[in-house]
């Protein structure tokens, strides 16, 4: 973003330093383990900070940041983990991928969209841990459960 769109370093630090409350909020009050509650809390966490930093750069209002970063977090729900041999390559570097596209999607939703939200941030961060402590062992990053089961390497 920066290269494409000249932010300069401070616009930069500003935006990271908006991700890093966004995680830290969600670190505090819920978990950023997938261990202890999925994907969600991993991907969907990290799509939530990338979302409030894109909005950060492109001088959104704080309402629409807090609705971008809600907003990526809801749309991670139930996301299991299940590392295919219990490692970080199949499915996560695509699931990575995909909330990276899906933060600069929320940047687009919240610009036009953030007057009709009824979910605040600070109820999906609650709604996430209930629902990661609600998953199966099998699916927190165990490589139990999921495409770790049905996948074979050959």
């Amino acid at each position: 973003m920066q290269d494409k769109n000249g932010f300069t370093d401070d616009d930069i630090i500003n935006a990271l330093a908006v991700a890093g409350l966004i995680g830290n909020l969600v670190r505090t009050n819920a978990s950023i383990s997938g261990a202890e509650c999925g994907c969600q809390a991993e991907v969907g966490t990290a799509c939530s900070m990338s979302a409030g930093a894109l909005c950060e750069l492109f001088q959104m209002t704080i309402d629409q940041i807090e609705y971008a970063s809600e907003m990526t977090i809801e749309h991670h729900l139930g996301l299991t983990c299940d590392p295919i041999c219990g490692l970080v390559q199949i499915p996560c570097i695509e699931r990575n991928a995909v909330a990276a596209m899906r933060a600069i999607n929320a940047l687009s939703l919240a610009n036009f969209l953030s007057d009709t939200r009824k979910i605040s941030f600070d109820l999906i961060v609650k709604t996430m841990y209930q629902t990661g402590k609600d998953l199966k062992h099998n699916y927190r990053e165990t490589a139990e459960g999921g495409l770790a089961v049905h996948y074979k390497v050959k």
